[in-house]
C-alpha cells in the first residue's frame, strides 16, 4: 500500500515539475521584449525562483535519501537543510542589496506594487495546493494507524513555506510577463 502511494506521489511530483518547467520556460523574454531592460523587482523574482527551487529540491533530495523519519532523527541531514536554507536566504539578501544599490535605492514603483499585490494570489494557490496534497496523502497513508508521525509536520511546514516563497516569486515574474491591456 505504501509503495503505491510513494509511486503515485513520485509520478505526481514529476508531472508537477514538468508543468512548472514548461510554464517557467514560457516566461522567458519574448522577442518583442529583448530591448526592454528588466526591472529590479523582476530580477528579484527570478532570483527567488532559483533560490526556492534549489532549497526545495535540496529538501526533497534529503527526504528521499533519508526518509521522513530519518530526516527528522538525523541531525546531520537537518544541518545540511539548515545550511541550504541559510545559503538561499543569503543569496537572496545579497541579490536584493546589489539590485537595490544598482537601481539607485528604488526597487518598486506603482506598477511594481500592483504586481506584488497580484503575486499574492499565485502564492495563495501554491500554498493551498501544497496543504491539500499533504492533507490528502497523509490522511490516506496513515488512516489505519490513526496518527501521523511528527516527522511529517516539520516537512509540511518547510515545504509549505518554501512553496509559498516560490509562489510569490512566480507571481512576480508572471506579472511582468503578462500582456497588460492599454485602455484607449
Amino acid at each position: 500500500m505504501n509503495a503505491a502511494w510513494i509511486g503515485l506521489a513520485l509520478l505526481g511530483g514529476a508531472l508537477a515539475l514538468l508543468a512548472v518547467g514548461r510554464f517557467v520556460w514560457n516566461l522567458r523574454p519574448q522577442r518583442e521584449m529583448r530591448g526592454i531592460p528588466i526591472t529590479p523587482l523582476e530580477k528579484l523574482g527570478w532570483v527567488g525562483l532559483g533560490v526556492t527551487s534549489f532549497v526545495g529540491l535540496g529538501l526533497a533530495a534529503l527526504v528521499v535519501f533519508e526518509g521522513a523519519a530519518g530526516f527528522h532523527e538525523n541531525q546531520s541531514s537537518r544541518l545540511i537543510f539548515w545550511a541550504l536554507l541559510m545559503s538561499g536566504i543569503g543569496v537572496w539578501a545579497s541579490a536584493w542589496a546589489v539590485i537595490k544599490r544598482r537601481s539607485g535605492e528604488t526597487v518598486v514603483d506603482e506598477r511594481d506594487r500592483a504586481i506584488l499585490a497580484g503575486s499574492l494570489s499565485v502564492e495563495s494557490v501554491v500554498v493551498l495546493l501544497s496543504l491539500v496534497a499533504w492533507t490528502v496523502t497523509l490522511t490516506e497513508v496513515y488512516w489505519e494507524a490513526g496518527a501521523i508521525p511528527l516527522a511529517y509536520l516539520q516537512l509540511l511546514f518547510w515545504s509549505t513555506l518554501i512553496g509559498g516563497a516560490f509562489g510569490r516569486s512566480l507571481g512576480i515574474v508572471m506579472g511582468y510577463r503578462r500582456e497588460i491591456p492599454v485602455d484607449a
